[in-house]
Parts: C-alpha cells; sequence; structure tokens
C-alpha cells in the first residue's frame, strides 16, 4: 500500500532478528461478534495479520494464539475467567451495539493480549486510548499503533540494562504519590531514581575510578513543577549536567497559583514565581513566560452550587485546556488530547549556538492567554465568554531544543579554581543533547482518590465516559526521544488509512443492493442456461 501497512519498520525487523527464545502472544479478542461489531471484527483481523508479519521476520520465535472469552458455555465460568482477566489488568471495553435491525446489544469484549518471554508476562492493549470517539476513527488509532504495541512489549520483555533517569527533589516538587503512575510506566523502560541536590557538585555525574574522566550518572532528568528558587550553585551543577551531554525534561509553572485560596474562598491571583530554570532554558533557546492560557477547549471543573450541601455542578474551566497535538513530530504525532492545568506559553529565542527548535504542542485557534498578575475566580467558569475574545490563538506551550548548547555561565566570572579544576572539569560548550521544555508541571500528576492514586491522564469529572487524556503516552514519548529510543517513536507515529465502507450509503441503498446480489447471479445463470440450451438446438437441428 502506499503508507507501506504491511510492512514492518526496520527497528522491529532488527529487535526481531535478535530474539533467543520463543515469544508467546494470547490475544483476547475473538469469537461470536454481536451485529454492529464490524469494527471489533477487523480490529481482531488486523491483528493476526500483523503477528503473522513478525512470524514472517522471526519464524518460529513468534507465536500467538487467538482465545474467546466466551468460549466456555458455563456462564459461572465464563464470568469466573473474564474475572481472572480483569485481575490481570485487562480493562474490558463495555460496548453497546447497533445492529442492522436497531436492536441493541451489549456485550464485554477484551481487546487485549498478553506476551510472555522466558516466564515473564506484559499486557499488550489492542484498542489503544480509551478516550471514547466514533468507532472508524477509533479502529484507525488502533490499527496503526498495532506495531508499536507488539514490538513495545516485547522490547520490554527483552529489556536487561536499562538507562537511568533523574527526577529532582527537594523544591517544592509533587510527592511520589502524586507521580506514582508515571514513575511506574517509566520504570517499565528505565531505572528512576529520585535525587537531590544537596550542594553536591555530583549529585548527577561521577568520575570514573582511577581517572579524571567525568560522566553522567543519568541519561536524563525531569524537574517537574518546582515552587521554590534554585540556587546558584544548583543552576551551575545542573548547566554542567548539561553540557556533559544530560537530556533533560523541563515541566514548569512560572505562575504561582494558590488553589487553597480557590477552593476555600473561591478566588485567587496568579503572580510570577521564579525558580532559575527559566533563566537556563532562556539561554539554551526558550522563553518561559508568565502567563497563563485560556483555552474554549478545555475539561470541566467541579463548581459547588449555591445554596447546596455537598453538591457540585460541572462547568468548563478554562485554565484547564485539553490541547490536540497538531504537529507532525513523533513525539506528539498521532496522540490524543492532553491536559494541562495553569499552563503558560513558551517562546523560542534565538541563540549564539546552532540550536535545532521544534515546536510540539500549541494551544487551539480558540485561546488567549492573560500576563500576570491575573485574578482568578471560580465565578468565571458560570459566566457566558464571547468565543470572540479568545483572540491570541496557537500559542506554543512545549518545545523542544537540540543541539551543541553553551553553557550559561559562559561569559560568566568564574573562579580560577571553578574553572580549572578537573573535579568540576567545567565545559562552556557542551556535547550534542536534547532539551524538552513544556510551560505546565501539573501535566505529569495522577489523580488521586481517597488516597489511591489514579492512572495519569484520568479524568475525574468524566468518569462515566471512561475519558482518558493522553498525557502519560506524551511525557513516555518525550523520555523515549530524549533517551534515544527513535526506533520505538518511529512506529508509535505510523499513519495507516482504513478505506471504510459508507455506512450511510449502505443503509440508504440496503435493499436494492440485497436484491441485485441476490438475484442478479440467479438471473445470470439462468441466462446462460437459455442461451446455451438455443445454441445446442440450434447447431443440432441443422
Amino acid at each position: 500500500t502506499s503508507e507501506k501497512r504491511y510492512t514492518l519498520s526496520e527497528s522491529t525487523a532488527e529487535m526481531l532478528t535478535k530474539l533467543n527464545d520463543l515469544v508467546y502472544f494470547k490475544v483476547y479478542l475473538d469469537g461470536e461478534f454481536p451485529q454492529g461489531s464490524g469494527d471489533y471484527k477487523r480490529l481482531r483481523d488486523e491483528t493476526k495479520i500483523m503477528l503473522d508479519e513478525f512470524r514472517a521476520v522471526a519464524g518460529d520465535k513468534v507465536q500467538y494464539e487467538f482465545i474467546d472469552p466466551y468460549s466456555n458455555p458455563d456462564v459461572k465460568e465464563q464470568t469466573k475467567f473474564q474475572k481472572q482477566l480483569f485481575a490481570k489488568g485487562l480493562i474490558p471495553q463495555m460496548e453497546n451495539f447497533t445492529d442492522d435491525n436497531g436492536s441493541q446489544v451489549m456485550k464485554r469484549l477484551f481487546p487485549w493480549a498478553i506476551a510472555s518471554y522466558h516466564g515473564v508476562e506484559v499486557l499488550v492493549p489492542l484498542m489503544g486510548s480509551s478516550t471514547v470517539k466514533p468507532n472508524e476513527v477509533q479502529l484507525n488509532h488502533s490499527v496503526e499503533g498495532l506495531e508499536y504495541e507488539i514490538s513495545n512489549a516485547m522490547r520490554k520483555l527483552q529489556m536487561h540494562i536499562k538507562p537511568k533517569i533523574g527526577i529532582t527533589i527537594g523544591h517544592g516538587e509533587p510527592d511520589t504519590l502524586e507521580l506514582a503512575d508515571l514513575v511506574k510506566s517509566l520504570r517499565e523502560y528505565y531505572t528512576v531514581e529520585y535525587v537531590s541536590f544537596n550542594g553536591n557538585l555530583n549529585a548527577f555525574r561521577d568520575t570514573m575510578q582511577k581517572s579524571d574522566q567525568l560522566y553522567n550518572k543519568y541519561t536524563a532528568i525531569i524537574i517537574d513543577g518546582p515552587d521554590s528558587s534554585f540556587t546558584p550553585q544548583e543552576l551551575f551543577i545542573l548547566d554542567q549536567f548539561i553540557m556533559y551531554g544530560g537530556k533533560a525534561l523541563f515541566l514548569i509553572d512560572p505562575v504561582s497559583i494558590n488553589m487553597d485560596s480557590l477552593t476555600l474562598r473561591g478566588i485567587t491571583y496568579g503572580l510570577p514565581r521564579p525558580t532559575g530554570i527559566e533563566e537556563l532554558t532562556f539561554r539554551y533557546g526558550a522563553r518561559i513566560n508568565t502567563t497563563l492560557v485560556e483555552d474554549i477547549y478545555c475539561a470541566d471543573l467541579a463548581i459547588p452550587i449555591e445554596g447546596a450541601t455537598a453538591q457540585f455542578m460541572p462547568m468548563h474551566w478554562y485554565y484547564s485546556p485539553t490541547l490536540l497535538p497538531t504537529e507532525k513530530h513523533p513525539i506528539v504525532k498521532n496522540l490524543d488530547r492532553i491536559k494541562f492545568d495553569f499552563i503558560s506559553t513558551v517562546d523560542t529565542v534565538e541563540t549564539t549556538a546552532a540550536i535545532q527548535k521544534t515546536i510540539l504542542l500549541k494551544a487551539s485557534d480558540k485561546s488567549r492567554f492573560q500576563r500576570t498578575p491575573v485574578r482568578i475566580s471560580l465565578q468565571m467558569a458560570q459566566m457566558e465568554r464571547d468565543q470572540r475574545s479568545f483572540n491570541k490563538p496557537n500559542q506554543s506551550v512545549a518545545i523542544l531544543l537540540e543541539g551543541q548548547f553553551e553553557s550559561y555561565y559562559k561569559n560568566k566570572f568564574l573562579p580560577d579554581t571553578i574553572k580549572n579544576s578537573k573535579l568540576i572539569g567545567f565545559k562552556d560548550k557542551g556535547r550534542q543533547t536534547k532539551i524538552i521544555v513544556v510551560g505546565d508541571g501539573d501535566v505529569a500528576r495522577n489523580p488521586i482518590y481517597q488516597g489511591n492514586p489514579l492512572p495519569l491522564g484520568y479524568d475525574l469529572m468524566n468518569r462515566m465516559n471512561r475519558n482518558q487524556y493522553a498525557n502519560k503516552n506524551f511525557l513516555l514519548n518525550c523520555m523515549n526521544y530524549l533517551c534515544d529510543d527513535n526506533g520505538l517513536l518511529n512506529v508509535r507515529s505510523r499513519v495507516v488509512t482504513l478505506r471504510l465502507l459508507d455506512r450511510g450509503k449502505i443503509k440508504d441503498h440496503r435493499v436494492k443492493w440485497q436484491i441485485i446480489n441476490t438475484l442478479l447471479p440467479i438471473l445470470v445463470i439462468i441466462g446462460f442456461g437459455f442461451l446455451s440450451f438455443y445454441l445446442r438446438k440450434r447447431k443440432y437441428s441443422a
């Protein structure tokens, strides 16, 4: 096909050739599908085709079987088996189908597979994101992601030595409970550690034994939502980590919001919150602005109903934009909406070093931003807003920087004891590396319900609609890209076009085509018989 739909990527093929043992897949999307569930049938068929493509490269080292969760005629045994699947993490899809006769059919389906290798199992989601969409669109995204999901599971199973990632603490960053789901997901690919500066020059790097050669302890670090300033010594440590080729994901909140005041009094003020990180990123090529973005496309907020006790009404909250990526970079390509809270704009700036700057995310075409200080009130959610006032569209909020950065301290005075020290190894120009700057730290925080962390991106206000944003996929893609897992990202960003039938035309012309398909073959055969009889009679009568 034009998009090479049935051709595996080079990175996937290379991975398959290195298999040294059997990888076995159990696919639980099989059995009798009700009428109207053709999308799931196609997903099953596409999964089988993709697994056959894997087998074509890996041979007998990839095996699979399709299992029907309803194969046991005993209803109790069916329920027991399905509970076992649920206990393993295979969350079913409760689908209400409308068959061709207009009748409603409800069924619990499991668009999942389990891959096992050397006694270790990994879940493989076949349906992808759980955000509600029209079936054709959801199917298309799921088919696009099949190679990624299957190869991703195999990479996890084969991973022995994982790159190390550091998450900084000590400056008011979110606690471990708020980052629980992100850290859990990152640990499938990386060794994740929490790290504090503590005035330690080698907080992020170390020295080779019996040598003066310095190297970074971590492949990348994450700085998420600090609420206090970094000391000059800490900024120097961070700067030199980047100069030595370290990657960084900066999730920065440049505006301070007092959520307790907003919750209790219904009003607060957004004020600038300098941390020092914005000075580094400005030198590297990204300016974090003290602004707040408002967007028509936003999440809901629970607003207390006046005069009612413990009753709330969901209202649009323009300070919680849900941004749909439109850029074609592999980090954001094909992602669903990503939810932010009190996000700020991020601009590119000219640098003396040759830095490649790529905008990853923008606000929508119906958005605007306010400069600090800004008054924020819950009453804003209850007011009718004129869409024409959202007149500052498409502001960038996340930027990727790539290249050899110049040190923030290049033209600043430093004592000779620092400049000439072999233990410090000061560099004024760095090695090739990458940085991602996002104007919001809340994008990495998972919701907490009754003291337990929920999945990152889960929308508490839309639980009935199974609404989940793509926050986790966005952050995982960021770290995959920073850590040079480009093969995985290229597979993830594939585009497959499904040539689907027009259901509207099928419904309008159903009877006509049923008659044609039923009677036309019969009439052709009868006509052929009469013609044959006539020719035969004419031949032998002569």
